[in-house]
């Protein structure tokens, strides 16, 4: 029974280890120029895997009614978390038919934040993008290098890590924000001091703080998917809040970060649109960070 159990043991890790060579054979093999595509979110943006280039994507193949896509999903926000700002886009592709609950898995039960698109159609049956990518298993991931060709192909999120790791962040190009705001860095604190707004419970209880903010520069220029990846110096400062208890000071610090966090978002999804990144002639989707600074005036 125990050279059983050793057996099983030895089998099941085995087949572990070896996902790829069951599930990934077909997939396309690195060099192989990447098909492009135009899928649809769910709110009816197209999207092209083109419209990437200049740029590393991530092409993450699932469905809401996939336990295997929805244990990786976890994982796999760890690496948009770690990875997008080095330059790689990440574009989820559902074989979910039913947009309610697609849209209800990604959105409201894991907050997957970057793009999702889908054809809404029946996987094998209906769909185009599975047989131009070979996708015979979900989750299956294609790393897609800044020419449109694919670096790799796989079924196991710890080898599409492993890939990402591997990239040289240091030869990425840095653009300066402030070259691409309309108007340079007058444009921005113009646009700055005319569209400021404290949060109302961040004044009363004297909240301050610093939101390092991130987003996204479409191919035509408009600003999109911005999020406080960071805060600094955040402190509440008003003496009815020192008088607090434990408790009701953790509910009340936050509600003033988050009015904080909200309110940084909503001033940089606002913005004008920019002057685009153009990579080898053609504009492409790209990727800043920007402080946002919450500074009550010191009384004299």
């Amino acid at each position: 029974m125990i050279f059983m159990a050793m057996l099983l043991t030895a089998v099941s890790g085995a087949y572990a280890e070896d996902l790829d060579s069951l599930y990934a054979k077909d997939l396309l093999k690195p060099g192989m120029k990447a098909p492009d595509f135009e899928l649809k979110t769910a709110d009816n943006k197209v999207i092209k895997l083109s419209d990437y280039r200049g740029r590393y994507v991530v092409l993450d193949f699932w469905a809401s009614w996939c336990p295997d896509c929805r244990k990786d999903i976890p994982e796999m926000k760890k690496l948009v978390d770690e990875f997008r700002g080095q330059n790689i886009s990440f574009v989820g592709i559902s074989f979910d038919t039913d947009k309610e609950a697609w849209v209800k898995c990604y959105w409201e039960t894991y907050k997957m934040n970057w793009t999702q698109v889908s054809e809404l159609k029946k996987w094998k049956k209906g769909t185009e993008i599975d047989r131009k990518y070979k996708v015979n298993w979900i989750p299956t991931m294609y790393l897609i290098d800044p020419q449109g060709k694919v670096v790799l192909g796989t079924v196991e999120i710890e080898k599409l890590r492993t890939c990402l790791e591997s990239l040289t962040a240091s030869a990425e190009p840095v653009y300066d924000v402030i070259e691409h705001f309309p108007g340079g860095k007058e444009g921005l604190g113009t646009y700055m001091a005319n569209n400021f707004y404290y949060p109302a419970v961040a004044k009363k209880y004297k909240a301050e703080g610093r939101m390092i903010c991130t987003f996204n520069v479409e191919f035509d220029g408009t600003v999109n998917g911005a999020r406080v990846v960071r805060v600094e110096d955040f402190k509440v400062g008003s003496a009815k809040f020192a008088k607090m208890d434990e408790a009701k000071r953790k509910r009340v610090s936050d509600l003033c970060l988050q009015s904080l966090k909200d309110e940084a978002v909503r001033e940089i999804n606002n913005m004008p649109k920019w002057k685009p990144v153009v990579v080898g002639g053609r504009p492409v989707q790209h990727q800043f960070s920007l402080p946002v600074d919450f500074r009550l005036p010191t009384k004299k």
